[in-house]
């Protein structure tokens, strides 16, 4: 047993146990202007639907346990022999949010625990007894000493229950008795035989360290009898169709990235570093009002163009070079992920151009084979590795042999996107109304040094598809005008 303390669950328990532990307004130059109004109606969910989703997972498992026949067989069981302590119950379901993060990192929440509490306070947990319908936040005691370090934070109380919509939000030192009596543990003072427990990593791996895995770890322990269940695929499933609101937020994190492919428009040429692209793309993420970057930002130029993800952002940008700028804004823990290659001089070669149109056309090849529930991320990918394959393009790979234009697709078309920059989905699945995706071809020569990824963001719709990215130009005209506009007019250096 891990016996490394939480901070979540206090010392008031040590004695039990220990656990081991929208979019931005623009100027006439077209640079983001003024942050919205404060009076502005908030982006984001509401309590309602946070409840609403809590609700919706308490559903789903007591259909599933009632499909199983344990629900019942609990309840037959808690019906009989000596009579149950107050509030046990023959179904749980519990989860803890993350722990406090590196002085140099903005906290970010668990995303499961997100979805279902719209909670952003480290060391909190959740517990929901589908039978009553009964629920519970619990939340760390305030601390004044460390308001002053970190400013101050919901605590437990009613003003919380206010805010959260939970119906009782009780202090993280009564979480783990709370916890065991729900269990029916008889070390907590219990009669009701254990109860049917789903948690996220019921069975954690011997190296796992989360919260989750600590928590599962601790259960098992003190209550051996449960029943243990992994509660993840259930609220994935709800995770994969967004709501209105959720969109809303995609969207402004889309409208911010976009912002930051301007900001490179404006900045790029031969000379400058890459990591200097960069710098701009974060600036233009924080002037837009994003929380931080979804995921580590890409800029990658020349022979660096061809590596997928690329990171380290370090090499000056050359005469000649395409540039692979790949970047997501995160608003609200909801991220987009757009990518737009550019000629670093302005304008595209002969052979530079030819490629960025076919991957151009893999891309609106996929948008016009999409059907609602019929598509999925996989076959899409085969209909675009069909387009590439058929061109007359050619080129040759690290042995030296000429290839057909699919062979240097080395990816996946796509990928789910929300919570996680690389959402949970199935891609064998098909895409239904609701679902927020990808559609990312690329084709990568690196004998070459020439890569070229173009990425958009889209919304299934019971018609078909909502490109969310769609005011991100992305023809290879108008990035060229684009470019040349940026430096006040002097034409591109001709192309080679």
């Amino acid at each position: 047993m891990d016996t490394t303390p939480l901070p979540i669950f206090g010392p008031a328990l040590g004695a039990l146990l220990l656990i081991s532990a929208m979019p931005a307004t623009r100027g006439e130059d077209g640079r983001p202007a003024s942050a919205p109004s404060a009076a502005a109606a908030p982006l984001g969910p509401s309590r309602d639907e946070y409840r609403a989703r809590r609700r919706a997972l308490m559903d789903r498992v007591e259909r599933a346990e009632a499909g199983s026949g344990a629900l019942r067989a609990a309840m037959l069981r808690a019906g009989s022999g000596p009579e149950p302590s107050p509030g046990a119950a023959g179904v749980v379901i519990v989860l803890v949010g993350e722990g406090e993060q590196a002085e140099d990192a903005k906290f970010h929440q668990d995303n499961d625990f997100a979805y279902l509490s719209g909670v952003d306070v480290p060391h909190s947990a959740l517990i929901l007894r589908p039978e009553s319908g009964e629920e519970a936040l619990y939340l760390p005691p305030r601390d004044r000493s460390m308001d002053r370090w970190v400013g101050p934070r919901i605590g437990p109380g009613k003003d919380a229950a206010e805010s959260t919509g939970f119906a009782r939000v009780e202090s993280t030192a009564s979480f783990l008795a709370d916890l065991f009596r729900a269990v029916g543990d008889p070390r907590t003072g219990g009669h009701s035989p254990a109860a049917t427990v789903y948690l996220v990593e019921p069975s954690p791996k011997p190296d796992s360290t989360t919260p989750a895995a600590r928590l599962a770890r601790l259960v098992r322990e003190g209550a051996p009898g449960g029943r243990y269940k992994d509660v993840a695929p259930l609220v994935h499933e709800m995770r994969k169709t967004k709501s209105d609101a959720e969109a809303d937020l995609i969207r402004r994190a889309v409208a911010v990235t976009g912002d930051a492919q301007r900001e490179v428009i404006r900045a790029i040429r031969p000379g400058v570093p890459e990591y200097r692209l960069e710098g701009a793309i974060l600036g233009a993420f924080v002037a837009g009002g994003a929380s931080r970057a979804g995921f580590p930002s890409i800029v990658g130029s020349g022979p660096n163009s061809t590596v997928l993800h690329y990171g380290r952002n370090s090499r000056t940008i050359e005469d000649g070079d395409l540039v692979v700028v790949d970047i997501g804004a995160e608003v609200r823990d909801y991220t987009a992920d757009i990518t737009r290659t550019y000629p670093a001089n302005g304008r595209f070669t002969p052979r530079q151009r030819d490629v960025y149109k076919l991957v151009l056309d893999g891309q609106r090849a996929a948008e016009a084979d999409f059907k609602p529930g019929v598509s999925t991320i996989s076959s899409l990918t085969r209909a675009v590795r069909d387009v590439f394959r058929a061109s007359p393009l050619r080129a040759k790979d690290e042995d030296g042999v000429e290839q057909s234009m699919d062979h240097f697709f080395t990816h996946g078309l796509g990928h789910h996107m929300g919570l996680d920059v690389h959402d949970v989905g199935d891609s064998t699945r098909p895409l239904n109304p609701g679902e927020v995706f990808t559609i990312e071809p690329g084709l990568y020569l690196a004998g070459e040094a020439l890569g070229v990824r173009i990425e958009d963001d889209y919304r299934v719709t019971k018609d078909g598809l909502e490109k969310l990215s769609k005011d991100i130009p992305s023809d290879p005209d108008e990035v060229e005008r684009l470019i040349g506009a940026a430096r006040g007019g002097i034409p591109a250096s001709p192309a080679r």
